[in-house]
């Protein structure tokens, strides 16, 4: 495809918007059979350049940007992590060569790859790996010694401060390995360093200017930055990357690569369908259109992957004023939300439903102590709850949704739930998603009564735990960071439902440090059930997400690119597509 094509079709999805549904009525593209993914594609399959459309706005590219599902695979042709998910479901090194844990799982110890540099040329090494993680746990950061400055005397405070708590230093033990200490044992650090692929490496440059952090992504990935806005994203082969195919071939395979914001469901499917764009990325809040483009075989081919997007709602238990704060009230919502009908009816069964805050892959699942639908047990305690709240009855809640009708439809269902069982709800507050994510992940706590959706996103245990305890730092915490003006700012950030309740933490802790994966299980259960039964997290449906290309573009190679530990890639995965290996037929 000639660049003036290309151009002229970026073009036409940006000015159609949300309106491009409308144009795109009954178009069709018919096309051949989908190509064989894993041949290894010869010199003349080098070059192209391809378009896909996203679910939301790109809010930025530096510490405090924290980017949903679409947006995260725009960033993340540009970085990559130390750690990253295999099929498997392992954690295996990525930018790391291995790691090491410590007998009492304190110490990691971290070897990196040599050879690799960011797409400017600086070397990635360890001096910059421990400048990475500080920023991250603490917003400053400091370079062979000497503090590292950014332009900025606040550096970059970011949740990343509450979901890092355990960490207490991080040092450079030679060029290419670092040491990462932590205050409490945790078996699952790894699950950490994934955080399901946003815990990344930046170059030094990106972060020495506060100014453009934001806006200047310079990563080690396959490509790099053309330009930038929050609905466009446009980026091109990186000529320092390190990976090579299974011939020895430089990689990436592709020119350039275009991310564009569509954001109804309806409009990026209609875009994909006409071969506006070559890829659609779409979550389980999408079925209808999910659906309907799964049946069009000759038109479009589908890459699902894995449900780790996994569902809980989190009653915002330290709310000014909450009544959440009065587990009548937490019990109330929990038994008046139909799980079950909303997967069937709003995602047209596209979800699961585990009757657990966790996936059934988890070493923490279990259904126990889980609240089950029942209308009237949830009467029942929202009678319980106006007599707990007193001349703060009645119960009352305020739910939000993203601009999207689909967002704004899926929460009407739950809110409509929530009103048969009594509970009266205010007006809806709708903003765009990455508005609502920085009110929900804000230094002081999450400013709305619930945390909608999926704080447990991935399956990484050590991602899950920072969501579910009462705090970032417990009171009796040595760490250094906890008493930092950052570290009492967002002791609370990722905590989304501020429970304060210590019995809670206590059984997680002690599932984390524990070494023996036999008795550790029953402990990760224990705290599962604790969970549950006092509602401080409620069970809701698990999603994943999708990706439909357009046969006539003929995108081949999707997943075939094995990682460079030599196991097996997911062809699709939080962050959509690994566009690395990826090559036009």
């Amino acid at each position: 495809m000639n660049q003036m094509s290309v151009a002229n079709r970026s073009r036409r999805a940006r000015r159609w918007g949300v309106a491009v549904a409308a144009v795109l009525v009954g178009t069709m593209v018919s096309s051949s059979a989908t190509q064989a993914a894993n041949s290894t594609p010869s010199k003349s399959k080098y070059g192209g350049e391809v378009v896909q459309a996203i679910d939301g706005t790109i809010a930025g590219f530096c510490f405090s940007n924290a980017l949903p599902g679409g947006p995260l695979g725009t960033s993340r042709t540009i970085y990559e992590s130390l750690v990253e998910r295999a099929a498997n479901g392992k954690f295996i090194p990525h930018l790391a060569s291995k790691f090491a844990m410590s007998a009492d799982a304190k110490e990691w110890t971290i070897s990196l790859r040599p050879g690799i540099k960011y797409s400017n040329g600086e070397e990635f090494n360890a001096a910059n790996v421990k400048l990475n993680l500080d920023f991250g746990r603490s917003g400053f950061g400091t370079l062979n010694g000497a503090p590292f400055a950014t332009g900025s005397a606040a550096g970059y405070p970011s949740t990343g401060v509450g979901v890092n708590a355990n960490i207490v230093s991080v040092d450079v033990v030679d060029n290419l390995t670092v040491k990462v200490t932590l205050e409490r044992g945790d078996t699952e650090f790894l699950g950490l360093m994934y955080r399901a692929g946003r815990y990344v490496m930046r170059a030094n440059a990106q972060i020495a200017d506060s100014k453009t952090c934001s806006s200047n992504p310079i990563g080690t990935g396959p490509f790099m930055k053309l330009s930038y806005s929050a609905d466009e994203l446009v980026v091109v082969k990186n000529p320092n990357y390190w990976r090579k195919d299974a011939s020895g071939g430089k990689l990436p395979y592709l020119d350039k690569i275009t991310f564009i914001n569509i954001k109804e469901a309806s409009s990026r499917a209609a875009a994909v369908r006409s071969g506006a764009v070559d890829a659609a990325f779409f979550t389980t809040g999408d079925a209808t259109f999910i659906l309907d483009l799964a049946k069009r075989k000759s038109v479009v081919k589908q890459y699902v992957a894995s449900k780790t997007a996994w569902g809980q709602w989190m009653p915002n238990v330290g709310k000014a004023g909450s009544p959440f704060k009065f587990k009548n009230c937490r019990l109330a919502a929990a038994h008046a939300m139909d799980w079950n009908a909303y997967n069937k009816v709003r995602l047209k069964g596209l979800g699961s439903y585990s009757g657990s805050v966790v996936g059934k892959t988890s070493i923490m699942f279990t259904t126990q102590g889980t609240p089950k639908y029942n209308v009237a047990l949830a009467k029942d305690y929202v009678a319980k709850c106006n007599t707990d709240l007193g001349t703060a009855a009645p119960f009352k809640l305020t739910l939000y949704a993203d601009t999207s009708s689909q967002s704004q439809k899926n929460v009407k269902f739950i809110g409509d739930m929530l009103v048969k069982a009594g509970i009266q709800l205010n007006p809806t507050n709708i903003e765009e998603s990455a508005v609502l994510v920085s009110k929900i992940y804000r230094g002081g706590g999450n400013l709305f009564d619930f945390a909608e959706g999926t704080p447990a996103e991935g399956d990484a245990i050590g991602y899950v735990v920072p969501f579910f305890v009462s705090k970032a730092f417990p009171s009796d915490s040595k760490n250094p960071m906890a008493a930092t003006p950052y570290g009492k700012g967002y002791n609370t950030v990722i905590a989304l439902g501020g429970h304060g309740d210590t019995t809670m933490d206590n059984l997680f802790y002690a599932a984390m440090a524990d070494t023996n994966k036999a008795t550790a299980k029953a402990k990760w259960v224990a705290a599962t059930k604790y969970l549950q039964e006092n509602g401080l997290a409620i069970p809701a449906v698990h999603g994943g997400f999708w990706m439909f290309t357009n046969n006539s573009s003929k995108l081949l190679g999707v997943g075939a690119l094995k990682n460079p530990d030599g196991s097996k890639p997911s062809a699709m995965e939080t962050k959509g597509f690994e566009w690395t290996g990826i090559y036009k037929g």
